[in-house]
């Protein structure tokens, strides 16, 4: 008896545990699986451009290398978006979720561009893999 009673304690305390971690990565999951909207098309890329010198080349720099002027004050160096990976491996809902929310050193973006500003600067961002 004592032994089923430990082993339920642990399979609801393992059944929480994974649904605590599935609830806090869920609009994570759902980025993964959520394909970019607007096509990567020369207009898409130029408005892209524009939006990424305005909010992101302080910090990622002009050719988005994370040497940007900016980034010398930070704690940590900011990413080299020219070696992001491509879909699937590393999906552009991903990509548009940590703009929107946000990482370590990044802030969030998503009180200041609209979702489509955001699939551009991502459509701007893939014209940049090397």
């Amino acid at each position: 008896m004592v032994r089923t009673v430990g082993m339920t304690w642990i399979l609801v305390t393992a059944l929480v545990v994974c649904t605590g971690v599935g609830v806090y990565y869920l609009d994570l999951m759902k980025a993964a699986v959520t394909p970019n909207p607007i096509p990567r098309t020369a207009q898409s890329i130029s408005r892209g451009r524009q939006l990424f010198q305005h909010y992101c080349e302080a910090c990622h720099g002009a050719e988005g290398r994370g040497d940007g002027p900016a980034a010398a004050a930070l704690a940590q160096r900011p990413e080299d978006l020219t070696s992001i990976a491509p879909p699937p491996y590393f999906p552009d809902g991903v990509v548009a979720y940590r703009i929107a929310n946000g990482g370590e050193v990044m802030p969030a973006w998503k009180t200041v561009l609209s979702a489509g500003n955001i699939w551009d600067l991502i459509n701007f961002i893939r014209s940049l893999h090397r």
